[in-house]
């Protein structure tokens, strides 16, 4: 018999292919290309979102893939969960990628998306509980355009929720668009996947506007006190064979969903915010896959703490605890969390201390920080009372990051300065710009707002502000740029007019840069960078070279302070430990270690420093637990509150010379002890 030209093994071989690729196309999307549908069922009201009677604050997660939690937000998360905090986590993409749960595995995008959401729940069950097969209700919940999410709710730990919106990761077969080309306008609607046996049902279809709303609804449903997100706006990165890009985008340090996500997030909190009372939440970014390009700074307690909530995601012993189809976790992570090079640092985008404590010009304390994405004061009565928080606004368009930097003028007003996010024209949704407003009179409204810019004209890398007043009167206005570098604006005293823009030099630094006054009246401000501490003097328009302080392997923003004798001491963290440690200045040029070293966290939280009249020096922080602590002030750290806070304490010295500690609780409001 002859053979056809063209058949035998390869023809063989290439139907096979054939085969498997029409049954991957018909899975996807059903035998003649059209989608699949499928019914949502146990349907339950957005409302079951909210918080139970007398639970201290609530916490929301907003994070593109279903690991983006674990990797960058972790410990906070576990701090919250553990302390029985209300958590709603909520997942964005699908994360079906190519549908392979791990090496050798076929492709089927609805069951990996499924396996991926069953990691989730094991992850969390393993938070509250402790047993990662703990039982969840599980619900669909309708939101905008038309589409439901899958709502999840712990049995025995109900304060513990999971919301899936399942909306595609990936661009490919029966995929169109991502969350980036949704964001941008390059696509109009973003298809949702159908996980397998999962509630929700779908696929649905996103638009750019009911994603944002749907994002929205959800925080009304929860009220949420503090939401977390990922980065809106991540560093420039090289790439070559020195930095890889693994799985960053172009030329930024983080995957592109992550960026978007977090823009989607910002926006969703400037509606959210928009009828919201002062003092109503508190946002948090984390940094994603720009933690591999600097040392590590989680200490080894916290980082196995870390792994091991990832291993139970990743289903490491793939013993089948879980119900339903699915596999009960992603076996592309299993164990490869702790040889991946990002889980090892918890990095926040915009490091905050706490709120910032003024000293007005009546001699009583101020407080200040962002809530609600506006400006939000407290003030003391002069007899240890405080205010309730009043909210002093915001400039119109745009969300505020978290660190304002405050500073009181010549004139005993206060002049207030912050990183204002985006807005809601699309020629601004991606736009940073420093801003301030100065009060109208001393402890009344804040005037109009003006824009400062940035150093790079409103591109991407700018950082929060850092301001200081001169020994003649004149303010000093730092920011890290987009080349990770400092550039500062300067205004004379008695001026209106800024200077504009200029570089200071000098190598790349961190996130968090910090300045003092010198009793002779000039700046230095300081920068973790990677070989060591850097410094800069400035005096008037002028500036000295950059210099480096020799520091024990610093990382994180670090903390300064001047003196009584006059000396600066710079404080900092060593990487990969727990423990806190300083540099003081012996002369010019000459700086010494100092003599005592204190831990406290895990590693990656901001600090504060304050020196007394006594010549001891205050540091506040917080412990391995989420609490806020003061080193210093006794022979062990003192505890300030028995719960997680989402920032630290900072402490300051009122108007008769008295050391009060300040911090915001989970709810959000302010609480102050003195100390003695």
């Amino acid at each position: 018999m002859a053979m056809i030209p063209g058949t035998g093994r390869f023809t063989a071989v290439v139907a096979v292919l054939a085969a498997a690729f029409t049954a991957a196309v018909v899975q996807l999307t059903g035998p003649y290309g059209s989608p699949t549908r499928y019914a949502p069922t146990l349907p339950i009201g957005i409302e079951a979102l909210a918080p139970a009677p007398g639970v201290g604050g609530a916490v929301m997660q907003v994070v593109a893939h279903q690991d983006d939690d674990l990797y960058f937000m972790n410990p906070d998360i576990d701090r919250a969960v553990r302390a029985g905090t209300d958590n709603v986590t909520v997942f964005l993409t699908a994360g079906e990628a190519d549908g392979r749960n791990g090496p050798g595995s076929r492709p089927d995008v609805r069951a990996y998306a499924a396996a991926r959401n069953n990691g989730s729940r094991a992850a969390y069950a393993f938070m509250a509980l402790g047993d990662r097969a703990a039982r969840w209700e599980r619900h669909s919940i309708r939101l905008r355009d038309g589409a439901h999410a899958e709502f999840d709710r712990l049995v025995d730990a109900p304060n513990i929720k999971l919301v899936f919106l399942n909306t595609r990761k990936e661009e490919g077969i029966g995929a169109k668009g991502r969350l980036r080309t949704l964001w941008n306008g390059q696509e109009r609607e973003l298809d949702t996947l159908a996980p397998l046996d999962e509630p929700a049902g779908g696929p649905y279809a996103y638009t750019r506007d009911g994603l944002i709303r749907s994002l929205t609804d959800l925080m009304r449903a929860q009220a949420p006190t503090v939401v977390r997100t990922l980065d809106p706006d991540p560093d420039r990165q090289k790439h070559d064979a020195r930095h890889p890009a693994h799985a960053d985008h172009n030329g930024v340090s983080d995957h592109q969903d992550h960026t978007a996500a977090a823009r989607f997030t910002w926006e969703a909190l400037r509606r959210y915010n928009t009828d919201r009372p002062a003092g109503a939440a508190a946002a948090i970014a984390y940094r994603g896959y720009y933690n591999e390009r600097w040392p590590h700074n989680l200490e080894p307690a916290a980082r196995e703490r870390k792994d091991a909530v990832t291993r139970v995601y990743g289903w490491t012993d793939r013993e089948h605890h879980c119900p339903g189809r699915a596999d009960c976790g992603d076996l592309k992570v299993r164990d490869t969390a702790s040889r991946s090079n990002w889980p090892q640092s918890t990095t926040y985008r915009f490091p905050d201390p706490g709120p910032v404590p003024v000293l007005g010009a009546d001699g009583r304390s101020t407080a200040w920080s962002v809530l609600g994405g506006r400006i939000t004061r407290w003030a003391e009565d002069g007899a240890g009372v405080w205010s309730a928080a009043r909210d002093l606004g915001a400039p119109g368009d745009g969300e505020l990051a978290p660190a304002p930097a405050v500073v009181r003028t010549a004139d005993g007003r206060i002049r207030v300065f912050a990183l204002r996010i985006g807005g809601a024209d699309r020629a601004d949704r991606d736009r940073l710009a420093i801003v301030t407003a100065i009060e109208s009179t001393p402890g009344g409204d804040l005037g109009p707002w003006q824009d400062l810019g940035g150093p790079d004209d409103g591109a991407t890398g700018l950082g929060p502000p850092v301001v200081r007043a001169d020994g003649a009167g004149g303010l000093h206005l730092f920011a890290r740029d987009r080349a990770k570098g400092i550039d500062t604006r300067y205004l004379p005293a008695g001026s209106t007019v800024w200077s504009p823009w200029r570089d200071l030099g000098g190598a790349e630094i961190v996130e968090g840069p910090t300045a003092v006054t010198r009793p002779d009246g000039r700046i230095t401000v300081f920068g973790t960078a990677r070989e060591g501490i850097r410094a800069w003097d400035v005096v008037g328009d002028r500036s000295g070279p950059p210099r480096t302080i020799a520091a024990d392997h610093p990382v994180g923003p670090p903390a300064a302070s001047v003196g009584a004798d006059g000396r600066v001491t710079v404080g900092y963290r060593r990487a990969g430990t727990a423990e806190i440690a300083g540099t003081t200045e012996a002369g010019p040029d000459t700086w010494i270690p100092t003599a005592a070293r204190t831990a406290a966290g895990a590693g990656y939280e901001p600090l504060w420093q304050l020196p007394r009249p006594d010549g001891t020096l205050l540091t506040s922080t917080r412990d391995a637990e989420g609490r806020p602590v003061l080193l210093g002030a006794t022979p062990t750290p003192l505890v300030l509150d028995d719960r997680p806070t989402p920032t630290g304490a900072t402490i300051a010295l009122d108007g008769a010379g008295r050391t009060t500690a300040l911090w915001l609780a989970a709810n959000g409001t302010l609480h102050t002890t003195r100390l003695p």
